[in-house]
Order: structure tokens, then sequence, then C-alpha cells
């Protein structure tokens, strides 16, 4: 089944989604990184990435920042 969504939830409230760049594709960092991001065309890509990649980051609207907790994929809680 296809990944919807991947948000990022505290206390409840959804404080961030993952969201393509104007190219349409995600933006990935793994830990430490925070040039040269892997550019991933689905959000089941992003997913996969973040499962492999502990501690690693997607980039998430509002802002555009790189976020590495509170996770959630399709309401799931990743970390």
């Amino acid at each position: 089944m296809p990944v919807v969504r991947i948000e990022r939830i505290v206390s409840g409230s959804i404080l961030a989604f993952a969201a393509p760049a104007t190219d349409g594709r995600y933006a990935c960092h793994e830990f430490g990184s925070n040039i040269d991001p892997a550019r991933l065309s689905s959000l089941d890509e992003v997913a996969d990435f973040l499962k492999a990649n502990p501690k690693s980051s997607v980039r998430m609207n509002p802002g555009w920042t790189r976020i590495s907790r509170n996770l959630y994929i399709d309401g799931v809680l990743l970390r």
C-alpha cells in the first residue's frame, strides 16, 4: 500500500508535513549532513530512506525545515 502522508506530530497536533520542492522531488538528509540531499520522487521512497537511515531527516513545510523527530508515516510513529 503506498504511503499517503509523512508528518511531524507533537501532542496530537500536526506541525509539519513532507512536501516536494519546486522540482517535485523530496529532499532527505542523512544524519550529520545539511548539504547534498537525497532527492526522492515519492513518499514511499522517503519512508524507506527514513527507516533505513537512523536519525536521518526530511525537509518539511511549513518553513522547508529538516525534521528528524516525531515523524509519523501514515499515522504510525517512526521515531
